[in-house]
């Protein structure tokens, strides 16, 4: 096709880049304590010398799905070379599992890396700035294009910008020639033009030797964790009484809840990455659609932050694993807890919210403004009263409360519980602007939506809580959620 001159041969490398850097943050996306193919933790005790075991298991590492699109990808190289002759395709084929070797232990160093840093202090930041990155980009990457297509959409002009695929700049061209993912198409480019042994010869030297070092670094860290035993959770801090946490229109038992909440969120593991990852992904959100042509969709960035907010939260009482029992032995607690993990939300999610809209909307005079401050309020009163809920209603059981020591450490997976209530407080983020009309109008319908919402499920959680508490802690017991549907399943 670059013969005929339908696409730039150039748009090649910059395919090849960004599937080179997903190799690089995709393991980024999901922070796990071990990201291997096959898991370390079940190879420990066995009578193999560390290093011997590592080389043996990072072999394994080259199995799966990945591998296999990537080289479906880089098969575009030997298409580039074919001009060339017999010669250039098989200097392309050498480039093509070259470029294949040293993108994959990439990856997967990348990954054994930040599975390392995440049993550090450092870790609960790295992996929130990480799964917010990701996020930010999945749902804010697609803007600088809409932008792009649609400049004037603000102002009501839905004139399309048709782009077109022309040449690339020269000098773009070779930085990413020059960079380690385009060392391949560097190679197979000059096998085709027929530049000697040299151009093709020397980077395909070192992909392999680049690569080489990197499966040498993951073999490195593999045998760290062989060697290490597992940890153990260890109190970092005396357990003393706090000062007593005052807030208005409240009982001193929901207060008491709202101080614990607030200290878990900054103590847990779990619940820290969840909490940064929540605020960091509508911020980094705005970043990007600050960088475009549409200022006047910032204030949508205040629901979203609700949006985030509710899903980081649908997991708190598995999470709290065992120590449910002090809530079910406390007579009169189960009430107060409900309502306390629920204005403990709003502290940390939804008020911020609902002031990020409405600050944005003051900074940018965009006709969304009202509308933004009515969905903040009405995603803050969905997440709000709808994540308690379904913390009881799909708890995703992991390791205990007591047994975790880091964020990378299995904790359970809410996508099931996030995946349900991400819609819900969506719609309800929709609907005061489709209702209302005028920004007051909007402003008007979140409230009435808020009452509602907050006047009928606290007492829905209460009911759901005092009949699935104990199966619930039985589950938490034994780390298995059919426990819980068991015990359900026999009271029904």
């Amino acid at each position: 096709m670059s013969t005929r001159g339908v696409i730039h041969e150039g748009w090649i490398a910059v395919a090849l880049t960004v599937w080179g850097g997903m190799w690089l943050f995709g393991p980024l996306a999901q922070p796990r304590h071990d990201p291997s193919v096959i898991s370390r933790e079940w190879l420990r005790g066995y009578p193999l010398r560390q290093w011997r075991l590592a080389r043996a298991l990072s072999w394994t590492e080259l199995l799966g799905v990945g591998p296999l699109i990537t080289l479906a990808c880089l098969s575009s190289l030997v298409v580039l070379a074919a001009p060339g002759g017999t010669v250039a395709v098989a200097a392309a084929v050498a480039a093509v599992v070259a470029q294949l070797y040293l993108l994959v232990w990439a990856g997967k160093t990348v990954a054994a890396l930040a599975a390392w840093l995440l049993q550090t202090r450092v870790g609960m930041t790295l992996a929130a700035v990480q799964t917010a990155i990701m996020l930010a980009l999945s749902f804010a990457g697609w803007v600088p294009v809409a932008a792009w297509l649609l400049p004037l959409l603000g102002v009501g002009d839905t004139t399309l910008v048709i782009p077109t695929a022309g040449r690339l700049p020269e000098p773009m061209v070779d930085v990413l020639a020059a960079s380690p993912t385009g060392w391949g198409y560097g190679a197979a480019l000059a096998a085709r033009d027929g530049a000697g042994a040299g151009p093709v010869l020397l980077p395909l030297a070192a992909l392999l030797t680049l690569g080489a070092l990197l499966q040498l670094c993951w073999i490195a860290l593999t045998v760290r964790v062989l060697r290490r035993p597992p940890r153990q959770a260890r109190a970092r801090r005396p357990a003393v009484p706090g000062r007593a946490l005052s807030l208005p229109f409240t009982t001193p038992q929901v207060a008491a809840v709202v101080s614990r909440e607030l200290a878990t969120w900054l103590r847990d593991p779990a619940r820290g990455v969840e909490l940064r990852s929540a605020w960091l992904t509508p911020l980094l959100m705005a970043l990007v659609i600050a960088a475009t042509d549409w200022i006047w969709a910032l204030p949508l960035v205040g629901p979203a932050a609700a949006v985030f907010g509710a899903m980081a939260a649908v997991n708190t009482y598995a999470l709290d694993g065992t120590a449910q029992w002090q809530l079910l032995t406390t007579p009169g607690a189960l009430k107060a807890d409900v309502h306390g993990r629920m204005a403990a939300w709003a502290l940390m999610f939804g008020l911020p919210s609902i002031a990020l809209a409405a600050v944005l909307w003051a900074a940018t005079g965009s006709p969304l403004g009202g509308a933004a401050v009515g969905g903040a309020i009405a995603a803050a009163a969905a997440g709000c009263a709808g994540a308690p809920l379904l913390a009881l209603v799909m708890p995703a059981v992991g390791a205990d409360a007591r047994d975790r020591v880091y964020p990378g450490q299995q904790a359970g997976d809410p996508t099931g519980g996030q995946m349900t209530i991400f819609p819900v407080v969506l719609l309800g983020a929709i609907l005061p602007g489709v209702i209302g009309g005028p920004w007051w109008g909007s402003v008007l319908v979140a409230g009435l939506l808020a009452a509602i919402v907050l006047g009928v499920t606290p007492a829905l959680s209460v009911r759901l809580l005092r009949q699935r508490g104990a199966g619930l802690l039985e589950a938490m017991a034994a780390r298995d959620t059919a426990v819980l549907r068991a015990a359900t399943g026999t009271r029904s």
